[in-house]
């Protein structure tokens, strides 16, 4: 039903963007003559965005699970932002041991996760700073600890981070982090957010490692 609801939407939402997209070419070169279908565009891939991030938490995909390396998976969402990242003023360091245990897992569904983590992060300081990331092994599991340095989450708003829809950002759906638990819960793991000691907030990954051989 979800999906149904979901496809009924987009089919049109599709043809309105694709028409902004059009208008914009007829009236490239006429004085504010794209400022009407700029705003269609962006706020049909807003409503887009909605969609998917509605579809993802209430009908999640079951992870496929392969074979994979966590940090191979960290790198591609740090290359992924690199232009932003140096853009905005961002450094993000990744320590991590020489040897670390492949996983099994569904590394698309946990690139998804730890981009929104990491995007976060960024939110977390509008201005530019440093993100930190440590991977390490913890009785028989791999724990990944993501620490920005921004003013950390009120008290008050700390115990409602993971109820649906609760948000306090401007354009968000408040989907994000139920999503990233929903991820992180199909691979049989755990995940915490809470406010540093000296600063910023830090969110901890608990995966289980899965050796073959």
């Amino acid at each position: 039903m979800v999906a149904g609801i979901s496809h009924e939407i987009r089919n049109p939402l599709g043809i309105i963007r694709s028409s902004a997209e059009l208008l914009k070419k007829k009236t490239a070169g006429s004085p504010n003559g794209n400022t009407i279908p700029d705003i269609i565009i962006e706020e049909s891939s807003r409503l887009n965005n909605i969609i998917t991030d509605f579809l993802n938490f209430a009908r999640p995909r079951r992870p496929r699970f392969k074979t994979c390396r966590l940090q191979d998976i960290l790198d591609k969402n740090v290359t992924y932002l690199s232009t932003q990242l140096e853009n905005e003023g961002y450094a993000v360091q990744i320590e991590a041991p020489d040897r670390l245990p492949e996983i099994l897992a569904d590394a698309e569904m946990l690139y998804q996760a730890f981009l929104n983590l990491l995007i976060n992060s960024m939110q977390a300081m509008p201005s530019g700073g440093d993100i930190r990331i440590q991977l390490e092994m913890t009785d028989g599991r791999l724990r990944v600890l993501i620490r920005d340095h921004g003013e950390g989450i009120a008290d008050h708003i700390i115990e409602k981070i993971w109820d649906p829809f609760f948000t306090t950002k401007e354009k968000g759906t408040g989907l994000g982090l139920g999503i990233v638990q929903k991820i992180i819960e199909a691979h049989s793991g755990k995940i915490n957010i809470e406010n540093h000691s000296h600063g910023g907030a830090q969110t901890t990954v608990e995966l289980p490692i899965n050796m073959r051989g």
